[in-house]
């Protein structure tokens, strides 16, 4: 049975919070969501029910052990509202490829694809202005991701992945993103930091010429 479709709106609302972070306590969700503790555990009962969501025990000082809540492998794909299991297995296939060169070809022209789909819903005359469009876009698909500036640059942070069982590989996917990003925005982008290094999240920064294309823009 699809769970997708089992899913609620606050459903979907745990699960992002959940993509946050490596795991958390009712405590934790209760006041991130603003509800009551008790709606939060009957909450976290039917996600574990649908093995989205795992329960582990945890012994902090001399205290009784808490319980800490986290996604599945399953869970992490129900929010991935981009892929379904026959992109799983086509990626999958793609990556069987024995040419390197056959196989960049075959993913440049999935990141040529989706980038004529998503710069139809892309809008915006600056670079900052179409990295916020790319951001509200992915947002609308269920995907944690937000625009904020480091040292006077637009970055896009994301922060539960979008492809979790296909990022476990390798960086191709990381690379698509990376590219399929700068093709939309129409702007060098460049990836500061990864989860498959071992970082928190992933952050896309666009290029210091972005000053100098808003001047041009602007003319």
């Amino acid at each position: 049975m699809n769970t997708k479709h089992q899913l609620s709106q606050n459903d979907r609302a745990m699960i992002a919070l959940l993509r946050k972070a490596p795991s958390m306590t009712v405590c934790d969700l209760t006041f991130a969501m603003g509800v009551t503790a008790t709606a939060v555990r009957q909450r976290l009962n039917r996600l574990m029910a649908l093995e989205l969501v795992e329960r582990s025990h945890a012994v902090e000082g001399r205290g009784r052990p808490s319980h800490h809540y986290a996604l599945t492998d399953k869970g992490r794909r129900s929010s991935a509202n981009n892929l379904d299991d026959l992109a799983v297995v086509l990626w999958e296939e793609v990556q069987k490829i024995p040419d390197p060169g056959t196989r960049q070809r075959v993913i440049a022209g999935a990141v040529e694809r989706l980038a004529e789909k998503y710069e139809l819903e892309t809008s915006g005359s600056t670079v900052q202005e179409r990295m916020q469009s790319v951001v509200k876009l992915f947002a609308n698909r269920q995907i944690s991701i937000s625009l904020e500036t480091t040292s006077g640059l637009p970055v896009i942070k994301v922060d539960g992945c979008p492809y979790p069982t296909l990022a476990q590989e390798n960086h191709d996917i990381c690379n698509l993103e990376k590219e399929l990003f700068a093709r939309v925005i129409g702007h060098p982008i460049d990836r500061c930091q990864c989860r498959q290094d071992g970082d928190q999240c992933c952050t896309y920064e666009a290029g210091k010429a972005t000053d100098v294309l808003e001047k041009q823009s602007t003319r």
